[in-house]
């Protein structure tokens, strides 16, 4: 293991960047082979970085949650199409000019929805009922009808705000249900037919109506939707979309779909909510909010679960084509390293000032394996990979290298070997002495546990619960840990009650503290 190996190319504490790893993107703007990194950020702008200087800022509609760049045709030269993605829209800049913007299609409500608002309108449905039906289709969770974006957006309102709405809504649209735009929630690409750099790809976008939408190359249209269970929030792609492509879903509610050509073929349950996700050589790897970072086959099954010693802030992947490495996994820890992973084994650690919130690597200028990081201090650090990094990481199994080293052993003195012989000599009597001792302390344990519960001190409750206090030693002194543990073992709870603690210090320090 290696400790920050990477070089320091260029670090702009005053950079004022406030976005997340989404909408941190690399690309070949203009096809002149000098890359460019386009940050979406918070501030509702667009800001081109050439080099270490910013070379553009562009004006957005509102909060982008995603950026990346695609290949919409096969002419050359070979200019690239940049996606933001923005509320309901993906706008597409060609050569950094407003080329093209993709809309949404309007929500499809189902015909349960549909008989609610059209009952409404004629009075055979009174808003209150109404009010309750459209309630409880959208808290039915996953597996049930999808409900419309109006009725979700009733859980957030009041009683008489409620009812006011659906009155307004369905005097308004005349009986029809109210439709709304759904907004999008990630973003990513998947090569059409070649799995080239420069290949034809595809949008794959994520929307708040638990959709995944497949886009043709010249993002005009949506050519696949499928509907999901849960709202996705992150989307890794593996394959191509004409032959065979697989897709790893991490949604808000804790679940991860995995789907195969467009039908889902297992849902894994996570231990936490996922943080980010990113492709692997073994399938994907999710970093969760419990401070690990899992991996699993596209199969379902997880290969491994590495425990970091911090939450996580950023994770992004790391590949070098080019010297055949495996993809590796870089993690931003909120105790400011970053760390860098091959499959469960640590190839790097790098101490930073400032924890970084959002991260990217690939092409930079004419590098080609540049780490990029905003801090959450808003600065911009860009980092290079040295040639001569080693990424394997350490794979050695077995005993720990320090079982080789043999004890430092003191030599046998004359005191040693007499005490030696002595015990050799009188090993039954010591050993029938310790028994007898042994036993009395047994008798004198059991005579004064008799004592307690004759004096009505012992582990009793006028409570309904019955209690129980088990008491354990670590430690053999001066200096030792007494944990008294209290359990209700009955059929009811106990509330309210008050709890003493006694003791004689006798001497002793005492250090009172909740066990962990």
């Amino acid at each position: 293991m290696e400790r920050g190996f990477w070089l320091n190319a260029h670090y702009d504490p005053v950079a004022n960047l406030r976005t997340f790893s989404t909408c941190l993107h690399t690309c070949d703007l203009y096809g002149d082979g000098d890359w460019r990194l386009a940050v979406a950020g918070l501030d509702k702008k667009l800001k081109v970085w050439k080099g270490t200087q910013l070379a553009s800022e562009h004006a957005l509609l509102d909060i982008p949650c995603a950026i990346t760049s695609f290949y919409a045709d096969a002419q050359s030269p070979r200019i690239p199409a940049l996606a933001v993605a923005v509320g309901p829209n993906v706008f597409i800049y060609r050569n950094l000019r407003p080329y093209f913007k993709f809309t949404l299609p309007l929500d499809v409500v189902s015909e349960v929805e549909k008989t609610i608002w059209q009952q409404v309108y004629t009075g055979s449905l009174t808003v209150a009922q109404a009010r309750s039906s459209l309630l409880k289709l959208s808290r039915n969770g996953p597996g049930s009808v999808a409900p419309s974006t109006v009725a979700r957006e009733l859980e957030g309102l009041d009683e008489a705000s409620q009812e006011a709405e659906i009155e307004e809504l369905s005097h308004q649209f005349k009986g029809e249900p109210p439709l709304q735009q759904s907004v999008i929630t990630c973003m990513t690409t998947i090569k059409k037919a070649y799995d080239e750099e420069d290949a034809v790809s595809c949008l794959v976008i994520g929307t708040e109506s638990s959709q995944v939408l497949v886009l043709t190359p010249t993002a005009n249209q949506a050519t696949h939707i499928w509907q999901l269970n849960h709202v996705p929030a992150f989307i890794c792609v593996s394959g191509l979309l004409d032959v065979e492509h697989r897709l790893a879903i991490a949604s808000r509610h804790g679940k991860v779909i995995l789907m195969k050509n467009g039908a889902v073929t297992a849902t894994i349950p996570l231990d936490a909510l996922p943080l980010g996700i990113a492709r692997s050589h073994r399938g994907f790897v999710i970093g969760c909010t419990n401070s690990t970072v899992q991996c699993y086959s596209f199969k379902g099954r997880r290969t491994f679960c590495i425990n970091l010693p911090s939450p996580i802030l950023a994770m992004h992947g790391l590949e070098t084509p080019q010297q055949r490495i495996a993809k590796c996994l870089v993690v931003s820890l909120a105790n400011g390293e970053v760390r860098v992973y091959n499959d469960q084994h640590l190839v790097s650690i790098t101490p930073l000032e400032s924890p970084v919130n959002a991260l990217t690597f690939g092409k930079f200028g004419r590098e080609e394996n540049t780490l990029i990081g905003v801090t959450r201090t808003g600065g911009l650090d860009i980092k290079m990979l040295p040639r001569a990094a080693k990424l394997e990481g350490s794979r050695a199994t077995g005993p720990p290298p320090e079982q080789d080293i043999p004890l430092d052993i003191p030599k046998r003195t004359a005191v040693y070997v007499e005490q030696t012989e002595r015990e050799k000599a009188n090993a039954v009597d010591m050993h029938t002495t310790f028994q007898q001792e042994l036993v009395k302390l047994r008798l004198a344990t059991a005579k004064a546990y008799l004592q307690v519960l004759t004096d009505g001190q012992g582990a009793t409750s006028a409570s309904p619960g019955a209690l129980s206090l088990n008491a354990t030693v670590t430690g053999l002194g001066p200096a030792f840990k007494l944990t008294l543990e209290l359990c209700n073992s009955g059929s009811e709870s106990i509330l309210d009650a008050a709890l003493v603690s006694t003791f004689l210090l006798e001497g002793l320090p005492v250090c009172l503290g909740p066990a962990p």
